[in-house]
């Protein structure tokens, strides 16, 4: 360590090298770091002179960085970056909570009507939920637990372990029916569909699941209705059905309650099973392996209870 604090530069000089290179302004460095100018250029000058090499070329009012201070700056900026990372996640693990991440939908209308019971069971264990429309890296984002829609697309150090089956069937509203049976896929021809927007789809490597892969698995010929209204969140699109805007494609396993209640009902029985499920991803590198082993055996029984 001794070696080390000699070769290395004095730090508070550093840190307010940083903002002046990358503010490109000695007075807006001192701004924000709430110091004189003149503390900013007093600083700088001690870090050129222990590197002997000048940092900026000073212009009447502004400054540039020489090439010695945009290699200094890269290699500053990038080491900051990871010190206040490792200090987010240091405080995040000091919390004791258990990061769990899953998409609005699931998080929304299935995960959280669940969360109250675990946490009268488990009232040691404290909860932090991320509800995200994209791909998670559990590794790099220090997520404890996700949820995800097939078993692919996580790197070593993420045991995966599946929750349920995906399958998608017509749900609506019962005041969008008004009395009516549908009885034929065909009929959904002619029926107000929900669309989920393709824009929903890019944040994952899931397959596209939409109203042409149900109306194929149906083998059902046809132009489809144009779309009326189209949505890039799933759970807007279900909110939707709920309001007896249409029809949507849903999963009973993840709607349950919103099918119990009476809020949606099925507009027909055929169903698409999708050759997928959902999944619990857990990061086996989580500081908090109790907590996650609690949640995860929890999720697994409501999983299996929702599908039995």
């Amino acid at each position: 360590m001794e070696r080390l604090r000699r070769r290395l530069p004095p730090l508070t000089a550093l840190v307010v090298f940083e903002a002046a290179a990358r503010l490109q302004s000695f007075t807006l460095a001192a701004q924000e770091m709430c110091i004189t100018q003149a503390a900013v250029s007093r600083q700088v000058r001690l870090l050129e002179g222990h590197l002997g090499n000048p940092l900026f070329i000073r212009n009447h009012r502004s400054v540039a960085l020489t090439t010695a201070g945009q290699r200094l700056f890269e290699a500053v900026d990038e080491s900051l970056e990871r010190i206040a990372q490792a200090s987010t996640e240091i405080r995040s693990d000091a919390s004791g909570a258990v990061t769990i991440a899953a998409t609005v939908c699931m998080a929304t209308y299935w995960l959280m009507p669940r969360l109250d019971a675990f946490q009268q069971q488990h009232p040691q264990v404290a909860l932090r939920l991320f509800a995200l429309d994209r791909e998670v890296d559990l590794r790099a984002e220090n997520v404890d637990m996700a949820i995800t829609c097939g078993n692919e697309g996580q790197r070593h150090g993420v045991r995966m372990s599946h929750l349920m089956d995906e399958v998608l069937v017509p749900l609506c509203s019962p005041g969008y029916l008004q009395g009516r049976t549908l009885s034929e896929p065909q009929q959904l021809l002619g029926e107000r569909l929900l669309n989920l927007d393709r824009e929903h789809w890019r944040g994952f490597n899931w397959a596209v699941a939409d109203w042409g892969a149900w109306f194929d698995q149906m083998n059902v010929r046809g132009v489809l209705p144009p779309a009326r209204l189209a949505f890039n969140n799933h759970a807007q699109q279900i909110q939707a059905t709920v309001d007896g805007r249409g029809i949507a494609l849903g999963s009973p396993h993840m709607l349950a309650d919103l099918l119990v209640d009476g809020r949606l009902v099925e507009a027909l029985p055929q169903r698409y099973a999708t050759r997928r499920g959902y999944y619990l991803a857990v990061n086996e590198h989580s500081s908090r392996p109790r907590a996650v082993a609690a949640l995860h055996t929890w999720l697994q029984g409501e999983g299996h209870a929702a599908t039995a």
